[in-house]
């Protein structure tokens, strides 16, 4: 009988054994998969947050106003706006007027994008006074707005960037003066009468040419930034002073064109200087068609316009003013800024 409990009591102990073992493994199993599906969770919550804030980021959309695509600088700095605005991915939208001097179309095309609903806008004014209504309507709107190149004298757009074209001018005013070594006579092709940047230049210019006493500026001409009138006033220079040293073009198309009229003239003797840096007058840099050229950074103004956009809209926050860097290109300095034009196809 003694026996025979002692063996039920043993039973009774290895299934109490069996019975927590089991207990314990449902337990062990119990916590992986709260544990596996928490960490699922949490995968699944980061992946969504990833992709709210990727959404978060395309759903900007961007509209940017240039000037004429006749002007090189125009399609180097839309295609450096358009492959940053993708590189962050921003949506964007560009448009372009077909002249320099289309005023009503630009003012007419800013209208409509206003309309697109673009969350920041980016312009290059044609004319300042023709388009600083319209842009002073779209801020009021709450569209945000940036200035690129040319200077609109608003104090609601949130900022400009572009080259300071005061210190371009003088940069083209001092390398002529040393190369005159202080006494000459000396020309300048003028773009527009009126235009912003047109008198910054022009101030910037003989400003510095004012520093040297025995350097005379013995005339002017107006060639409205084209390459054909540029040609045609440095005909009327060479002609009504057979005598000249120097000429500044206050861009690149007017002194490449002047440049044709020397080369015409059998003039090889002329000191050349344009200020822009399109692809085109630093080859003629290159080859020595013209004697130097100061070189803006239309590329960084596009992709700073969409960069800078982008991180007002995420932050508000942006500086008044973003000068973009100049160079005074030479024929021992201008491979590399040739190369940033070749590199992106021109």
């Amino acid at each position: 009988m003694k026996e025979k409990e002692k063996r039920m009591k043993k039973l009774l102990l290895w299934l109490l054994v069996l019975v927590i073992a089991i207990s314990m493994a449902a337990t062990l199993s119990l916590t992986g998969c709260k544990e596996e599906a928490a960490t699922e969770e949490e995968a699944a919550t980061e992946e969504e947050a990833a992709t709210e804030e990727e959404a978060a980021v395309e759903e900007y959309t961007i509209g940017m106003v240039l000037k004429s695509l006749v002007d090189p600088s125009w399609l180097i700095c839309e295609a450096a706006a358009k492959a940053k605005a993708e590189e962050l991915g921003v949506n964007i939208i560009v448009l372009t007027i077909s002249a320099e001097g289309a005023y009503e179309e630009q003012v007419s095309k800013t209208e409509d994008l206003a309309t697109k609903g673009i969350d920041l806008l980016v312009i290059v004014p044609a004319e300042a006074s023709a388009i600083l209504p319209v842009v002073e309507s779209i801020v009021d709107s709450g569209i945000p707005v940036i200035i690129l190149d040319s200077p609109l004298g608003s104090e609601k757009t949130i900022s400009f960037i572009g080259s300071d074209n005061v210190q371009g001018g003088a940069m083209a005013g001092e390398y002529v003066a040393e190369q005159l070594n202080g006494e000459g006579k000396v020309a300048v092709i003028r773009g527009m009468l009126g235009n912003p940047v047109e008198l910054e230049r022009y101030d910037g210019f003989t400003g510095k040419i004012a520093e040297y006493p025995g350097i005379e500026i013995v005339t002017e001409g107006v060639a409205n930034w084209e390459m054909d009138e540029g040609y045609t006033v440095m005909e009327d220079i060479l002609t009504a002073h057979p005598d000249i040293q120097a000429v500044f073009g206050e861009c690149d198309s007017m002194i490449l064109g002047a440049a044709g009229a020397a080369e015409a003239a059998g003039r090889d003797d002329i000191i050349l200087v344009g200020l822009d840096g399109i692809a085109d007058a630093l080859r003629a840099v290159r080859d020595g068609q013209i004697s130097a050229d100061v070189a803006q950074r239309f590329d960084l103004m596009g992709e700073y316009g969409v960069e800078q956009g982008l991180r007002y809209l995420e932050t508000g926050e942006i500086e008044k003013v973003i000068n973009t860097p100049m160079t005074l290109a030479l024929p021992d300095n201008v491979e590399p800024l040739i190369k940033l034009w070749e590199d992106l196809g021109y």
